[in-house]
């Protein structure tokens, strides 16, 4: 629990009300509660909430007005999260500080720090180091020789394959795969030889990774995921892709080999890339795009294959004007015919008119 001005001073806010009010929690403009804090960004949603039905609220100032108590702040949404970064504090340190479950499989050259939770049935194979308040959840595999930083959370049922290396702060959420085989095959008279995949993959860190995403191995080197990049669910990184620092990426999102992403991208839901080519820092990738060339830097695109955004749209619109063309099309080719007919008709009789007379018939004969 915390009084209202404590929480102002948490995120450098000002406070318009009762300093002193006491706030157990946050909570949705959906969902308020009494004794509960959330944020407002936008004035049409004022007319949901009552100062009976929410605790308090951070919002701008301009719309302050709409409640009693309130703390005053120009972006209310990066305030709120750390307000709940300091509510979430608090239950971490109900968990428990460490433990190692009595039904996990540890390997004994493994280095699992004394602060780091391993959870129930989970597997922890040679040579693995795990670091400082890492959490290794119920039913993880993680194979020889990985290592996983400081601050990390692999959630239940994660796979992680030999070799791989997590950095500090890496969140990996249920249902991933790390470090499986790319689709590397050689065609023979045979069938398809596979390539080895003998490469690893490096996640640097304050990476989040969504549930059910596969990244796979390199063939050769390193598949690497850079500092601050966050990965939807449902997203495939195949063999040799390198993503740049802070880039976001959509769920269902699907990136060939050796494809490299630059910094502080956004890939929108269902994007594809063709593999072996180079994706510009600050790029803007719209959702469903196909994307086959490389993009330099700050490019914006959307469609398939994909284009300048600009360029894109007025495709699409166009599309949207097919029908009435297509009508166009049939009338212009009707008009075309009767044209050519009339034409036809008027070459006949011309050319009737300048014949000769012995060449026209003689009716008695």
């Amino acid at each position: 629990m915390f009084k209202l001005r404590e929480l102002a001073d948490l995120i450098g806010g000002e406070v318009k009300g009762n300093g002193d009010l006491k706030i157990t929690g946050y909570c949705s403009l959906d969902s308020p509660q009494p004794q509960g804090i959330s944020y407002m960004e936008k004035g049409r949603d004022a007319s949901k909430l009552s100062d009976i039905m929410l605790g308090a609220l951070v919002t701008t100032q301009q719309l302050a007005h709409n409640f009693t108590d309130v703390i005053m702040i120009d972006n209310p949404r990066l305030a709120f999260i750390t307000i709940m970064e300091k509510f979430l504090a608090l239950q971490e340190h109900e968990a428990p500080a460490s433990y190692i479950h009595e039904s996990a499989v540890v390997h004994e050259s493994a280095q699992i720090d004394e602060s780091a939770l391993v959870g129930a049935n989970a597997v922890i194979e040679a040579g693995v180091v795990v670091g400082a308040r890492s959490e290794i959840g119920a039913g993880v595999f993680v194979g020889r020789n990985c290592k996983i930083g400081d601050d990390s959370v692999i959630h239940p049922n994660a796979t992680i394959y030999h070799g791989t290396e997590i950095g500090d702060t890496v969140v990996i959420h249920s249902g991933v795969v790390v470090g499986s085989d790319g689709l590397g095959f050689v065609p023979t008279k045979e069938g398809h030889r596979k390539f080895p995949q003998v490469g690893t993959v490096l996640i640097e860190n304050n990476v989040e990774i969504g549930s059910n995403s596969c990244i796979d191995r390199a063939a050769l080197d390193q598949t690497i995921i850079h500092s601050g990049t966050k990965i939807d669910n449902l997203v495939q990184l195949a063999h040799g892709v390198r993503i740049g620092s802070n880039t976001v990426i959509a769920a269902q999102t699907g990136i060939s080999g050796s494809t490299r992403v630059g910094n502080w991208c956004i890939i929108g839901g269902q994007a594809g890339f063709q593999g072996h080519i180079t994706i510009g820092d600050q790029s803007i990738v719209a959702a469903q795009s196909g994307v086959f060339s490389d993009l330099p830097f700050k490019s914006k695109v959307s469609g398939y294959p994909a284009k300048p955004h600009a360029q894109s749209l007025k495709v699409l619109a166009l599309t949207f004007k097919l029908p009435e063309l297509v009508e166009k099309v049939k009338t212009l080719e009707i008009e075309l015919d009767l044209m050519r007919g009339e034409l036809k008709g008027k070459a006949k009789r011309e050319r009737e008119r300048k014949r000769p007379a012995s060449d026209i018939p003689d009716a008695e004969a």
